[in-house]
């Protein structure tokens, strides 16, 4: 397997992929490891980039998931980490997802007060 050190032999290689294959091409290139990705439009405002919205979602997916940890730990739950890392779940489960992680987060908040 290699890495992305510095001194390692890399290739830089432009990608064309369809929007309907773009998800899993991506998932399965960031599960490898071995891929770094150059923005291309640096110019470019954060806010008027096409996934602006998903990124949005996932951060408060992320910090959902974050609190649910804190939680979990000052309760002193102990939780097994075997190590893996789970594949990234499919475009079509997100909303069950977050659905899930905002029910738990708004349940744990409640008994919380």
């Amino acid at each position: 397997m290699g890495s992305l050190f510095r001194s390692e032999e890399m290739t830089l290689a432009q990608l064309f992929v369809q929007n309907d294959s773009a998800f899993h091409c991506l998932s399965e290139l960031g599960e490898l490891g071995l891929v770094q990705f150059r923005d291309l439009n640096k110019d470019v405002n954060a806010f008027n980039r096409r996934y602006v919205s998903d990124i949005r979602q996932l951060e408060d997916m992320e910090r959902c998931l974050r609190f649910l940890e804190n939680e979990i730990e000052k309760a002193k739950i102990n939780i097994s980490d075997n190590g893996d890392l789970p594949d990234a779940p499919p475009p079509t489960d997100m909303i069950e997802l977050e659905t899930q992680f905002r029910k738990l987060e708004s349940e744990i908040r409640e008994i919380n007060s």
